[in-house]
Parts: structure tokens; sequence; C-alpha cells
């Protein structure tokens, strides 16, 4: 055999690999009807759950899917985050076959399929890698996510919604082409579990604050040496609301924020990472200068008002 007709084999033995990881991964993709135009896709989670790109559902109510064997159902939505991109809709008396769920995170180089049902007969399918991963994010519509995957495939008509699957077909994620401003990224299967089981017991995702505007600013040698610190930048508050969590601790214009739950904020991303979902109703530690002097304050954030 020659090195072309090995290479050749090679490559037919691929393509079959990846056309038979499609189809089984098409069996846990179904077609979501929430919108005027062109379907969306979804990913069977449970026999009678989907999940499914917030940003597809243009309402709220007359919602259905189609499954893989071309049964039209209605669902109805259970909760949705936009910042996180996520709805779960509930499909009573349905029998769906959730895909096998890769757990484990995938590399930047590793091979993906985007898979996706938008109405047609046969799941639609695009071929690519990831081109980076990584853990706690925030999202360009501010959900904070404890992972992402950054996929370079070809973003098809309908496939937000849909799976971002391992060459074996297993689903490393669900699909958005809304987090980042157009690129595709999915949200990993581990990070989805947790997200999906808020939304079942609340119907949103509800997320920390403090009620403050900050600005970074840099803390002056003299001070740093000073106090022991080697911590550069810190935030100064410009604005406290009346009544929230701040005010209510006694924290002051002019403080400067260090860290909150041993965790720095240097900056107005770092603040926000450290007030998530776990964050509520949880007295936390709040270390910063007043006056030119440390200080440790204790501060219990509330949930973000809707």
């Amino acid at each position: 055999m020659t090195l072309s007709e090995q290479s050749s084999g090679l490559l037919a033995s691929l393509s079959d690999d990846l056309a038979e990881a499609v189809r089984h991964v098409g069996r846990s993709v179904v077609a979501v009807h929430g919108r005027r135009r062109l379907p969306a896709s979804g990913l069977a989670w449970r026999a009678d759950l989907v999940v499914t790109a917030s940003h597809v559902l243009e309402r709220d109510a007359d919602l259905s899917i189609s499954t893989p064997d071309k049964q039209q159902l209605a669902a109805r939505l259970v909760g949705r985050d936009p910042g996180s991109d996520l709805a779960v809709l509930s499909v009573a008396g349905a029998s769906l076959q959730p895909g096998e769920r890769l757990l484990a995170p995938l590399a930047p180089g590793n091979l993906v399929l985007a898979v996706g049902r938008p109405g047609t007969p046969e799941p639609i399918a695009s071929f690519g890698a990831i081109s980076s991963s990584g853990g706690a994010w925030r999202t360009a519509q501010g959900g904070l996510l404890d992972g992402y995957l950054r996929a370079d495939v070809a973003l098809l008509p309908g496939l937000s919604g849909g799976a971002v699957a391992d060459v074996r077909g297993r689903v490393a994620g669900m699909l958005s082409a809304h987090l980042a401003g157009g690129d595709p990224v999915a949200i990993p299967s581990a990070t989805l579990a947790p997200l999906v089981e808020r939304l079942l017991t609340g119907g949103t995702l509800k997320r920390a604050y403090l009620g403050v505007s900050t600005q970074p600013v840099e803390l002056q040698e003299g001070l740093r040496t000073r106090l022991g610190l080697e911590q550069q930048i810190g935030l100064m508050l410009l604005a406290l609301e009346p009544g929230a969590p701040a005010d209510k601790a006694g924290l002051l214009l002019g403080d400067i924020l260090l860290s909150i739950a041993d965790r720095p904020t240097e900056d107005g991303e770092a603040l926000q990472m450290s007030l998530g979902p776990h964050a509520i109703d949880t007295p936390t530690a709040v270390r910063l200068v007043r006056g030119g002097e440390l200080r440790t304050i204790v501060v219990t954030p509330a949930p973000r008002p809707d």
C-alpha cells in the first residue's frame, strides 16, 4: 500500500468516525421553537427536560420542541438566565434520550463537533477544534460562569443551544453564539449541571451585590510599605446605594477595598467574581484601607435586585 493510499484510508476512517459521532450526538439534540424565524437547537438533559440558549427564546409561552423521531411536543419554560444564556424547558410526557456527558475538561487542540437540529430532518454539524478553555469567566451579558470552551467551529444558523461534542460523541457543552459577541463559546457540561439545578429550584440565577460604585486606584508606595502590603491596586468606593449591604455594614465613601473573602479586588471584574450566588446572605470579610489604616469589616451581600 502506498503512502497516498494509507493517508486516504486514515482520512476515510476519520470521516466515518465523525459521521458516526454526529449521529450519536444527534439522538440527544432537538429543535426548539421559540422565535419567529429559524428554530434553534436544544439538548436533552433528562427524559423530560431540555436545555437551550436563552437568547433563542423570543417568548416565554407557546414553546415547543421537535424530537429526532419527528414528534412536535409542547414545552414549558422552567427558568432562564440571560447572563449565562441558558434556559431550561420542561416537556411533559417526553421520552428524550440525553447524551453521554463529558465532564472532564477539553484542552486547546482537541477536535470537536458542533451539532444542532434547527428543524432540519437530520442534525447539522460543523467540525473544528477547541481554541481556548478556562475557568471563571464573566460573559458579555454580565453572567458568571465557572468555566468555558471556545470552539473554532462554523456557527451555522440554528446551532445555538446545540451540542459541542468530542469525536467519541460525548457532549462537552452547550453552544452559544451570544456569550462572546458572536464567537462560538460553549458552557461545559460540568458547569451546566449546577446552573440547571439552580434554575429548576428557583427559576432564575440570583447573584450577590454590595450596592457600591468603584474605581481602581494605585496604592502609594509609602502606604504599602507602612502597612506591609504587596498589592498595588485597590478599588475606591465612589458611591454607596442607601440601604444596600455595603451601606448597612458601615462602608464609607473613599474606602479602598483590598479583598473580599481573601480574594484581591484590584478591578471591577475581580469584585464581581467574588459576588457569585454562594455569597448571598453569607457574612463576608472585606479588607480595606480607611484613613491610611487597615480595617476588616464584615458585609453580608444580598441578592441583586431584578
